[in-house]
C-alpha cells in the first residue's frame, strides 16, 4: 500500500462523483452514499435535513467521508478518507460558488441550470426542512493507493 500525493488526493477528489459519508451518534456509525463536489479545498454535499443522517449529525457534528475507484483494468485501487465538521452553508456567495463547481462536474450546461438550481437554494435557505448544503474542511485527509490481491 502506497500514500497518495496531495496533488493524487485532488484529482480523485475532483473527479470521482460519489462518496460515502460515515456518521455516528456516539453509539453506532451509520455510513451512506452521496454525490459530493470539490471545490475551495473542502468537500461539499447536499441533504434534507431528516432522518437518522440528521440525528447523528445533531449528537456529533464530526464525519468521516470516503471516496473510493479501480484502475482501468481492476488491477489497482484508490481511496482518500477525508475526516472532519460537518456544517451547514448559509453564506449565499459559497453556495453558487458550490453550485456552479457542481454543474460543471456533472457536464451539465451552466446556463440552462444555474439560475434553477441557485433559485431553489435561495428558497430553501430559511426553510428548515428544506434541502441544505454542508461543508467538511477537512481536519484530516489520507490517500493510499495498492495493487489488487489476484487470486493463485
Amino acid at each position: 500500500m502506497h500514500e497518495l500525493t496531495t496533488e493524487e488526493i485532488e484529482e480523485l477528489l475532483l473527479k470521482v462523483r460519489d462518496g460515502v459519508l460515515a456518521f455516528t451518534d456516539g453509539r453506532l456509525p451509520y455510513c451512506i452514499p452521496f454525490g459530493f463536489v470539490y471545490t475551495n479545498d473542502a468537500v461539499y454535499i447536499s441533504m434534507l435535513p431528516a432522518g437518522r443522517k440528521w440525528r447523528c449529525i445533531q449528537e456529533n457534528p464530526m464525519v468521516c467521508f470516503n471516496v473510493f475507484r479501480w484502475n482501468k483494468d481492476h488491477t489497482e485501487w484508490f481511496s482518500v478518507v477525508v475526516e472532519g465538521e460537518l456544517k451547514q452553508v448559509k453564506d449565499l456567495p459559497e453556495i453558487e460558488q458550490v453550485v456552479k463547481a457542481n454543474i460543471e462536474k456533472i457536464g451539465l450546461d451552466p446556463i440552462k441550470h444555474f439560475e434553477k438550481r441557485i433559485a431553489y437554494y435561495k428558497k430553501t435557505i430559511g426553510n428548515p426542512k428544506g434541502v441544505k448544503i454542508f461543508k467538511l474542511k477537512a481536519e484530516s485527509t489520507e490517500g493510499k493507493k495498492m495493487h489488487a490481491m489476484t487470486g493463485g
